[in-house]
């Protein structure tokens, strides 16, 4: 995979736009800052990795079905032995997979590894994205299927975001309106700016 990019990656202005929702980026879809044009432009690029890569998706396009979020989160796995986590025999399928989260607002998006697990009616469950999953890959599958989903993404003029560019602390008194952060008394991280979650 490619080297990392120069760090920090945001600047105070692009953060104080990303916590007003708005958009920090001046190409195409999200110029015009249009969100059905967005989210067509994300689904789209959903479909050519599926197709490349021969992955099934889960993806969370609702918001997690309240309030906001800032991204997307794509789950991508391929029905196959080196996914599964658990025999096909049992009840419940519990697959690891890669997780790509997508911003709505600019064209950054982070790779991580995690699990999730249904049943026949489609019930089930799985994880959150936490800043502590960044960049962290277990599994030999998983790491191929990264490689191969960011070369498609960057192809489309996507930008990885890595987990050392991402944990520049915001400065003090800035406070991100999410569930999602693990915060400390060190305060919040570009992390957090980039893709958070209101509930």
């Amino acid at each position: 995979m490619k080297r990392k990019q120069p760090h920090p990656l945001l600047s105070p202005e692009q953060i104080h736009c990303l916590l007003s929702h708005q958009i920090i980026s001046t190409q195409l879809p999200w110029l015009g800052g249009q969100d059905e044009v967005i989210e067509n432009h994300l689904r789209t690029l959903c479909t050519l990795v599926m197709q490349k890569t021969r992955t099934e998706s889960k993806i969370e396009w609702d918001h997690y079905g309240c309030g906001y979020a800032s991204f997307v989160d794509a789950w991508f796995y391929r029905p196959t032995a080196d996914f599964y986590i658990t025999p096909l025999t049992c009840p419940k399928v519990h697959c690891t997979g890669l997780v790509v989260l997508l911003s709505r607002l600019s064209p950054y998006f982070v790779l991580m590894e995690a699990n999730k697990f249904w049943d026949d009616t489609g019930d089930g469950g799985g994880y959150l994205p936490d800043f502590r999953m960044l960049d962290d890959f277990k599994n030999p599958a998983v790491i191929e299927l990264a490689s191969q989903v960011q070369i498609l993404l960057e192809e489309q003029g996507l930008i990885r975001a890595y987990k050392e560019q991402l944990s520049e602390r915001l400065p003090v008194g800035l406070e991100v309106p999410t569930i999602l952060a693990d915060f400390d008394e060190q305060g919040f991280t570009q992390y957090d700016a980039l893709f958070h979650w209101e509930d």
